[in-house]
């Protein structure tokens, strides 16, 4: 940690009282003064390092508000089905891993699209036939379902005679056999069974997760739970380091509510690096796997998707959270869990304004114009990640018909004054800001097409939902998303101002609490 001054490139404040400056010193872990270089001089310390930025751009750190910290240490290590354009070349990659992974042992892998590979359905034989002597279980992209082997199946006890968990599915072919596509809380059961990862293994994964964070500029995560209780121990002890690359915000699981209650654990507990988050819930799935809770059927169906927690249950349990201090954080994709969201979340409004809480919608994909409305009348913020709709457009616009031009409605909510903090849900979605950004502001498929131009969100506002309005909806207004005296010495160096183009835009080095932690000195 040292004290620095930066001068000699573009600095964006994300403040919009004054958004340039000429210069910023930081002292420590703190920023120190923001404004003219002269000023700078004048006030700095005899041993402070000056950063000629040489032209580049200084920003305040980016947030990702919506994470997997952990799972995406373990994915970065397992096969990224992401990269597989087809189901031959995804097939491919499950039998190099055959090769190399000692029989017996697991096969772990993500981020398969059937919609990307042109397929309606996937069978286990189909893998039995590349990797015969291993369990294999992947993940699909959203996560919401997996793609397994018929010896996983066998490890897991599965077969014609399991019954289907509650909020999940085994698919079974005509003659009741499981298929090898396991939907939601089913892929449990294959989960369940797979050994738990070493105490080494596992801080290997959390550091990993937080180094390549940094690598994208990111100095701040806010990390969506339903890990098990060694990953969030865990997470917890490295994070609250100073020398953690990310500060962490962590929820917890809404049913570990009553623990938390009991010991005392309430939202934003904790130090300067790590903070205790809200209690998470699942209203609903994902729209890939047909399991986004919708008010009218998908196209040519007759499924409009699977409540997970319904509103018997957030009516319960949402005053539960309140009274315990654990803001409401609700995942919810389809109209119909938005509106129950929104709906519950409007009943117990005077149990959480008096306790000045910011509740959030993850995701809030697909919703009503009613809805829309309602965000910004109520407080509730829409934790979006619009790197979604660049591999989703697709498969949405099979699914929705015309309702895709209206989905993810980043402009309608901005302009209803909404906050919008943006991020991108990995492992489901990488976590690279940029891709992120030109997302945000071109909302182009894989494909290439555009859908629903006019909800685009200029790149002044996509960069304030990875910074001031991520921020914010944490309660870190005060010392982060904003380059301003006093605040957090959380930095980025990118090679040119992305106000002016995103083409060629690339992170250059990464400063949490004055220490680099990607990149080093320009």
């Amino acid at each position: 940690m040292a004290d620095y001054l930066f001068i000699n490139g573009t600095i964006l404040t994300m403040n919009p009282e004054t958004p340039r400056a000429e210069a910023v010193l930081t002292r420590a872990d703190q920023i120190r003064f923001v404004g003219s270089e002269a000023e700078a001089k004048a006030q700095m310390a005899p041993h402070t390092q000056v950063i000629d930025l040489q032209g580049q751009c200084l920003m305040p750190g980016f947030h990702d508000s919506h994470v997997h910290l952990g799972q995406h240490g373990f994915e970065l290590s397992q096969l990224n089905l992401s990269k597989a354009a087809t189901k031959e070349e995804g097939l491919a990659l499950v039998a190099q891993a055959a090769r190399e992974v000692p029989e017996g042992e697991w096969i772990l892998g993500a981020g398969f699209l059937m919609a990307r590979w042109g397929v309606s359905e996937l069978g286990k034989l189909e893998l039995d036939q590349v990797a015969p002597n291993h369990p294999v279980l992947l993940r699909s992209q959203d996560h919401h379902s997996a793609w397994v082997n018929s010896l996983a199946l066998e490890r897991a006890k599965i077969s014609a005679t399991t019954p289907n968990p509650a909020e999940g599915e085994i698919v079974k072919d005509a003659d009741g056999e499981p298929t090898g596509l396991i939907l939601e809380r089913a892929v449990g059961l294959i989960s369940d069974v797979i050994p738990e990862v070493s105490d080494e293994a596992l801080s290997r994964a959390i550091r990993a997760a937080a180094d390549h964070f940094a690598s994208l500029g990111i100095t701040t995560v806010h990390h969506m739970s339903y890990d098990s209780a060694d990953q969030w121990r865990e997470m917890a002890l490295q994070a609250s380091q100073e020398e953690y690359s990310v500060r962490v915000w962590a929820c917890i699981r809404q049913e570990d509510i009553e623990h938390a209650a009991a010991l005392g654990l309430a939202t934003g507990q904790g130090g300067k690096h790590f903070q205790v988050g809200g209690a998470k819930f699942f209203a609903d799935g994902a729209l890939g796997s047909l399991t986004a809770l919708m008010k009218e059927p998908y196209e040519g169906t007759t499924t409009r998707g699977v409540e997970i927690h319904g509103r018997k249950v957030l009516q319960e349990r949402f005053p539960l959270a309140i009274a315990a201090g654990l803001t409401p954080v609700i995942h919810a994709i389809g109209d119909a869990a938005n509106e129950t969201v929104l709906d519950v979340l409007e009943e117990t409004q005077p149990l959480w304004q008096a306790k000045k809480m910011r509740p959030r919608i993850e995701h809030a994909q697909h919703l009503t114009p009613k809805d829309i409305a309602r965000f910004a009348r109520l407080g509730v913020i829409a934790s979006m990640q619009p790197i979604h709709f660049r591999f989703d457009a697709v498969r949405t616009a099979e699914l929705l018909g015309e309702r895709i031009n209206t989905t993810h409605a980043w402009r309608s909510l901005t302009d209803s004054g909404a906050v919008l903090p943006l991020g991108s849900d990995t492992p489901v979605a990488t976590p690279d800001v940029i891709e992120g950004l030109k997302a945000a502001v071109r909302r182009q498929a894989e494909s290439g097409q555009v859908y629903g131009r006019e909800q685009v969100l200029t790149i002044t506002e996509a960069l304030a939902g990875y910074t001031r309005h991520a921020a914010y909806c944490i309660n870190w207004e005060g010392r982060s998303g904003q380059l301003k005296a006093g605040f957090d010495a959380d930095l980025v160096i990118l090679s040119h101002d992305p106000q002016q183009t995103l083409e060629g835009l690339e992170v250059i080095s990464t400063l949490k609490a004055g220490y680099w932690t990607y990149g080093g000195r320009v």
